[in-house]
């Protein structure tokens, strides 16, 4: 159901839309009524008409502008903004976001063979077939928003996210000689990573517009605009520093690593999950840049030989970014590891993480649920904490208290009362539970379970009138419930206590700058399967300066959903085994981790190999 989300009056809220018309202006009679100057006593209306949500102008005082352009009438689409002065209205269309998820995988233009490439004869309650030919070209990335948020903790201004979507532990280093010019990395490392910023697709600010603000809100060096110095009057150091933080913004990268060698120190970026090389610098630059940003975190400068914790921020054109700093020593001195905390990068609801039509609906339900559990699992890094944060937004925090019980504490969700765990104060994971159940919640979000005590409590919770999210780390869906099994939790408990158990992965997307076709081979025909019948080729990574050789741009959610239908319990509660839960899952809606991706590679998504890497063993 679409639904409004207005900002800019007392407080932000939400409005379904079930068809009525929504009338917004001054007088207390309409549905959105602000007691704001630049509004008429009846501004303007949106109304369903011949099909569709439209907005209209009531020949206002001042007028309505739709996404910047004033409007008398317009059909209103997924993500309009509509503004009145410093009210501001966004329309969100869940189901044509996710309906329209897969129309941005193809660039016709970029292959002839694309028109061969279209699925064929797939199921479409697997994934809908969309004849690439016909799609046109779009660029992959949204532009980033603009966001001041206040306060010095973490914010969204990325979750995990943060990990855009997070780590993995393979690893691969790429030489960008080829992408950024010949010759030594070293000799000239601000021309290396201006060039890599110059291959991004969007550039919406520059270095010299990067304020950097220590981890009491202070600003420490200014932003050129800001009155500070620009590239060419800026120190060495901070102008390396600034580069730095723009090339992590630009690449979307999770994190900035930088490491001391014998003769010089390496910068390397984890992005879409994987280590990229970006440039060397000198020894000297390095012990410079440390101490900048020991200067920032307000961390003791003399200090090489312990470890060190802290966190800073910048502020460009009014959206803030956090960053997380760890400093570790090691042989050739201390290595620095930057946590970018960028939401812009990262889905934040529901309808944004790409997932089927029937899987959101399920999702969205679950979310709206007044009891019972919803289990996130799959390894370090897949995504898990994204996912359900996207669920906590969907739950409305004005009637309902939500609380999150985390370790630590990194991304905000407004509305919601979010508690860090202490263990050397003796807080943890079930000890906090036991005390917020005291709280009156309505939801509680507990970052993971750990032990039996935790997921004792997290479930009679969940029976007796709370909705409770959480993580667990397991393989798959079906190894989730063997997990808590295996931790000595009753079947019982597990059989009445859990709605949904949702697995998930990370695969990279490919660039459509560069990705190309090839030919099926006989081993991919097999596994594949029908998902491929009457495909005679399928898309492999090539590598361009815009994805920094690595042939893929981006990262998509694989998920595999299982509900706990009646089937399902009775099966936990018999001492279950792998084959009675696959024979039981065949019977309804249920596809696996591998079968998502193979549905993903046909439509040119992602790469074969990319799916065997992260699902291949599901």
């Amino acid at each position: 159901m679409p639904f409004l989300e207005v900002k800019g009056g007392p407080r932000p809220r939400r409005i379904k839309l079930d068809g009525s018309s929504v009338s917004i202006g001054r007088l207390a009679d309409n549905v959105v009524a602000e007691d704001e100057s630049s509004l008429s006593r009846k501004h303007c209306v949106i109304e369903f008409v011949e099909g569709a949500w439209q907005v209209r102008d009531l020949q206002s005082r001042n007028g309505t502008r739709v996404n910047g352009g004033k409007i008398s009438k317009k059909r209103l689409a997924h993500l309009d903004v509509i503004r009145i002065g410093k009210l501001e209205i966004h329309f969100v269309s869940p189901e044509e976001a996710v309906l329209n998820a897969g129309t941005k995988v193809s660039q016709t233009d970029a292959n002839p063979a694309l028109d061969q490439v279209a699925p064929q004869n797939l199921n479409d309650d697997i994934l809908p077939s969309i004849p690439l030919s016909r799609v046109e070209k779009s660029k992959q990335e949204r532009p980033r928003p603009k966001v001041a948020l206040p306060g010095l903790q973490p914010s969204p201004t990325s979750d995990d996210v943060s990990e855009h979507f997070l780590p993995v532990a393979n690893t691969i280093d790429i030489d960008l000689n080829s992408i950024v010019g010949a010759g030594n990395m070293g000799s000239d490392p601000e021309s290396r990573l201006r060039k890599i910023c110059d291959e991004a697709p969007e550039k919406p600010f520059a270095a010299s517009d990067i304020s950097l603000v220590d981890m009491r809100g202070q600003i420490v060096h200014q932003a050129a605009e800001m009155g500070g110095d620009d590239d060419d009057d800026a120190s060495e150091s901070i102008r390396v520093f600034r580069l730095v933080l723009l090339t992590a913004l630009r690449s979307r990268a999770s994190d900035v690593h930088v490491e001391p060698r014998m003769d010089r120190a390496t910068i390397r970026l984890r992005v879409d999950g994987m280590m990229v090389l970006a440039s060397e610098i000198p020894l000297d630059l390095l012990r410079r840049l440390l101490g900048m940003v020991k200067i920032l975190c307000q961390i003791d400068t003399s200090q090489k030989s312990q470890v060190q914790d802290g966190h800073f921020s910048t502020l460009t054109k009014g959206q803030r970014v956090d960053f997380r700093v760890s400093l570790t020593p090691a042989v050739h001195g201390q290595k620095l590891v930057l946590r970018v905390l960028d939401t812009s990068n990262s889905p934040t609801r529901l309808h944004e993480l790409g997932v089927l039509p029937w899987m959101y609906e399920k999702l969205r339900t679950m979310a709206n649920r007044d009891s019972g559990m919803v289990l996130a699992c799959g390894p370090t890094g897949s995504g898990k904490t994204t996912t359900l944060y996207s669920c906590l937004r969907e739950i409305d925090v004005q009637t309902r208290n939500a609380i999150t019980i985390e370790d630590p504490v990194e991304y905000y969700l407004e509305g919601c009362t979010q508690i860090p765990i202490d263990h050397k104060q003796g807080n943890t994971f079930a000890t906090i539970l036991r005390s917020v159940l005291r709280q009156d919640p309505d939801v509680i979000f507990v970052g993971e379970i750990r032990d039996i005590e935790t997921a004792q409590v997290a479930m009679q919770a969940a029976m007796t009138g709370h909705l409770v999210y959480s993580t667990v780390h397991s393989r798959d869906s079906m190894g989730a419930i063997f997990r808590l099994l295996d931790l000595g939790v009753e079947s019982y408990l597990v059989a009445n206590a859990i709605n949904l158990i949702v697995a998930q992965r990370l695969c990279r997307s490919l660039c459509l700058n560069c990705r190309k076709a090839v030919r099926l081979s006989s081993q991919q025909l097999l596994k594949m399967g029908r998902v491929v019948d009457g495909m005679p080729s399928i898309f492999s990574p090539v590598g361009c300066g815009t994805c920094l050789g690595t042939g893929y741009r981006g990262r998509r959610a694989l998920l595999e959903l299982l509900e706990f239908s009646d089937g399902v319990r009775d099966v936990v509660l018999k001492r279950p085994t792998i084959s009675d839960l696959r024979n039981v899952l065949a019977q309804g809606h249920y596809i696996t981790l591998q079968k998502f991706g193979y549905q993903l590679v046909s439509q040119g998504v992602t790469s074969f190999e990319e799916i065997e890497r992260v699902a291949g063993g599901d």
